[in-house]
């Protein structure tokens, strides 16, 4: 980020138990800590294993699979809104 550069940012990941779980979070909390407002976007069970909230991210569950298919709009109408309501800057999919 561009130093004095306080923009919004959101974090997207689908079903994670480890490596990207951990990887978003780490990336939240320097984000935060550089004055981003970062929202993270993600399945239920993230938030629950991962703590984004801990970090000073916000989160919005979507419910992400792993492997998403075309039936899967749901999701990604879930995602689009999440997005426009919280008039990001910046979007970063993971995983």
């Amino acid at each position: 980020m561009p130093p004095g550069w306080s923009g919004s940012v959101a974090l997207v990941l689908a079903s994670s138990t480890g490596g990207v779980g951990q990887h978003v979070r780490s990336v939240a909390r320097g984000l935060v800590a550089a004055g981003a407002t970062v929202l993270v976007c993600g399945p239920a069970a993230t938030q629950e294993q991962f703590d984004f909230t801990a970090v000073g991210a916000r989160f919005q569950p979507v419910e992400i699979p792993a492997s998403p298919t075309p039936a899967d709009a749901r999701a990604v109408l879930a995602l689009r809104r999440a997005l426009a309501a919280a008039r990001v800057d910046v979007v970063h999919a993971h995983g």
